[in-house]
């Protein structure tokens, strides 16, 4: 009797999970769980972050700290009352608990240790905030050291956006354009800004020009991400790799640069700026990858996430997608190759973390932006079964002649030799006030030559290779040996 009941709660398990509806596109191997959130409560996910104990924290856009316990399945309320709080770090060993919210990062402390924080200690407050609904507050992450980072919203300036004159401060269109076309300024100081906040409490202006720098990841090497989304000042959503002193293109903050101390912003040429700005490591083509995307994180599961170890992944809050990103360090600067890698999920992907068995969290909020795929919150796992390699582009390197593919599975061999059987587009944008850029120069082209490894494990193209160029690779002709396509058979190379 007991076999027959085990039976049956194995046979539902299975029916359960297989009922869960999965992405159109996925990698063969992977797949997506749905984990119920708290009955009656708006879970807009701002940060996630995991406890030395094992339990999910989840802060969010609607001011709470909620616990989960993997293993009861139980939900606890551990703080509210915050302002739109969009990122969460928690020491690993004392379990101390930090979120930045609006006007400052928060401490949060469970003084009498009955599981709700009965504590707020103001950690840092030296940033500007006004009632702009735009001036968001993004982080967290902490490098060895102790020091935090973060990255502050430009405020949304232009009249004719915002509906009201009193934020109109500091928007930058410069000689030549039209002053309806810088729509972002900065209303409160150091909008527009990625900062460093040290154990003791100090506030450091870290690199200026950010626009809507949705999200921020730390490497093991303590090397600094964030990424932006399309705007003004900001031809397409974008990674950038942070480093004290850099110009990342939007002006307005340039307001709070003592370099700039009293200057008029919109009397310095379109040239003077692009010769400051410090371009992205890589471009996210806007509507086809990507429209808002959000927190980068890596993967150090050590290989509990199947192939793609070390690799950086990307959420969307538009699109419901998540990316896969490898770099590529030239000539000592970050550039790189960015892939479709789950699409869709059930709402806007802004937050992610690995837990400790190589699942990848996925935290999900909708409201008031919209996304794909229709909820307006949502928390949601991605698995890897452990044992099937799907056949994918695992990495693309630039080289003197063109791209180097590497598959995770060996490839065709007949067909990768075919040079008809690849396709490829590459691409400029424009640096200008304007929301957005097209595409410019957009040229198509099959590879000059193609050389395959004896293993089918390397593809080598020659290409025609142009600087501040996005390149797109088309491979939906492969297959691998056994005939299998790859899930997402597109690379976009910055």
């Amino acid at each position: 009797m007991k076999n027959v009941i085990l039976t049956l709660s194995l046979g539902l398990s299975l029916f359960i999970c297989e009922a869960q509806e999965q992405p159109k596109r996925i990698p063969t191997g992977y797949t997506v769980h749905t984990v119920e959130t708290p009955e009656g409560v708006s879970l807009g996910v701002g940060g996630m972050e995991f406890s030395p104990n094992g339990d999910l924290f989840i802060c969010t856009r609607e001011g709470e700290v909620w616990s989960y316990s993997l293993i009861k399945k139980e939900w606890s309320l551990f703080a509210d009352g915050l302002h739109e709080a969009l990122g969460i770090w928690i020491d690993p060993k004392k379990g101390d608990v930090f979120v930045i919210q609006r006007p400052e990062i928060t401490k949060l402390l469970d003084t009498d240790e009955d599981g709700r924080a009965d504590l707020y200690e103001t950690f840092n407050a030296d940033w500007g905030v006004t009632d702009n609904y735009h001036e968001y507050a993004f982080g967290l992450v902490r490098d060895r050291k102790g020091n935090f980072y973060g990255t502050l919203n430009t405020s949304l300036s232009w009249p004719g956006w915002a509906r009201s004159k009193k934020w109109d401060i500091a928007r930058v269109w410069t000689e030549g354009f039209k002053d309806t076309e810088g729509k972002m300024g900065r209303a409160a100081k150091y909008r527009g800004w990625s900062f460093k906040v040290t154990p003791e409490g100090e506030f450091i202006p870290f690199a200026s020009g950010l626009r809507s720098p949705a999200g921020i990841g730390i490497n093991k090497d303590d090397e600094i991400f964030f990424t932006d989304n399309q705007g003004d000042w900001e031809a397409s959503s974008s990674l950038h790799h942070i480093v004290k002193g850099r110009f990342h293109g939007h002006p307005s903050s340039l307001t709070d640069h003592p370099d700039f101390e009293g200057k008029d912003l919109n009397s310095i040429s379109i040239d003077e700026y692009e010769k400051l700005w410090k371009r992205p490591a890589v471009w996210i083509p806007h509507g086809e990858l990507a429209n808002s995307p959000g927190e980068p994180v890596f993967d150090y599961t050590s290989g509990k996430f199947g192939p793609f170890a070390g690799q950086m992944f990307i959420g969307d809050q538009s699109r419901s997608n998540i990316m896969r990103v490898s770099l590529d360090k030239v000539g000592g600067e970050y550039q790189g190759v960015i892939f479709d890698f789950v699409n869709r999920l059930q709402t806007g992907c802004i937050r992610h973390v690995f837990g400790k068995d190589g699942t990848l969290w996925v935290g999900q909020t909708g409201r008031g932006w919209g996304s794909a795929g229709g909820k307006e919150f949502g928390l949601q796992q991605v698995k890897w079964d452990g044992k099937t390699t799907p056949f994918s582009m695992y990495d693309v390197k630039l080289t003197k002649e063109g791209f180097r593919i590497t598959f995770t599975k060996p490839v065709d061999t007949t067909v990768a030799k075919d040079a008809e059987k690849y396709g490829i587009e590459r691409w400029g944008y424009h640096y200008h006030p304007k929301y957005g850029s097209p595409k410019t120069g957009v040229t198509k082209e099959k590879p000059s030559s193609v050389k395959v490894s004896e293993d089918g494990l390397e593809v080598h193209l020659g290409v025609t290779l142009e600087k501040s160029r996005v390149y797109k690779l088309n491979l939906t002709a492969l297959a691998d040996k056994d005939g299998s396509k790859m899930a997402n058979a597109y690379a976009w190379y910055t």
